[in-house]
Order: C-alpha cells, then structure tokens, then sequence
C-alpha cells in the first residue's frame, strides 16, 4: 500500500497549524490555508481537519461559546487562553500544573482542563489606542450606578 498522496491543499492546512502555533478552528485554517493554496475550499479543509483527527495528529478542544477549535496532539498538558476581545484561543507555553482532586464517589475523572481569560496583546493595544480620557470617565462613572 503507497503512502497517503501529499495535495497543495494537505500541506496547506498542516502549515497553517505549524505557522500558527496555537489552536485554530475551521474558519481560521482556511483562511491561512488560502495564502498558499488559494484553490483551498472549505469543505477540503473539513475533510482534511476530520481526516487528520481520525488518524490521531489532531484534536478537537471545545469550550462554551467558542467554535470547535484543533490542536496539534501533545504529550504535554499545556494550558489555554482565550482572548475577551478577537476570540482567538491561545497555548500557555508551560505545562498545567497536575492537580490531585478527590472527585464524589462513583464519579471518574478521564480529564481535566485549565483555561485562563483575557486580552491578547493585539486586543490589549487596540483597547488603549482608541481609549480617550472621556470614554475612561464614563466607564467608571457608569460603575457607580445612577446616582
């Protein structure tokens, strides 16, 4: 049996992950996908991200709220930040640190999961550019409630 044949659209999708170096959902692949294979289509990219989870390279992480995002597999357990302002899910780049939980009769744990929220630097510098000290008044005003 010959070895998988290596498409424009297959390596585009595996360097948008290796570009990226975080988790991306279909959307974003496709996206940088689309700079070096502009044929790219949506759907190979669904093919493509279902084919590469099946065969173990990738993985789905799914937060409340978020779109279902892929990751390179890891031996390490490294922690996520999702940015308040773009969305973008982000890799802390430590490992989580191992917690030891007694978990409820009966109950098994099979995973765990550390997530911290935030501003990512692109957000946290276009938040103070367009901040004018007017806008920073009324937001702390608005704190204090009518009054």
């Amino acid at each position: 049996m010959s070895a998988p044949r290596q498409t424009s659209q297959k390596t585009a999708v595996s360097r948008a992950f290796a570009t990226a170096r975080r988790p991306l959902s279909a959307a974003e692949v496709w996206e940088a996908g689309r700079k070096l294979a502009p044929r790219l289509g949506l759907r190979t990219v669904f093919r493509q991200l279902a084919t590469l989870v099946t065969e173990g390279t990738l993985v789905i992480v799914h937060y409340p709220g978020q779109p279902p995002r892929y990751e390179p597999v890891s031996r390490e357990h490294r922690p996520h930040l999702i940015c308040h302002g773009c969305q973008k899910l982000f890799l802390l780049e430590m490992e989580a640190p191992h917690l030891s939980v007694h978990a409820p009769p009966g109950f098994e744990i099979t995973g765990e999961e550390v997530v911290f929220y935030g501003k990512c630097p692109d957000c946290a510098e276009a938040k103070t550019e367009h901040r004018t000290p007017n806008m920073e008044r009324r937001t702390s005003n608005s704190r204090l409630g009518p009054g």
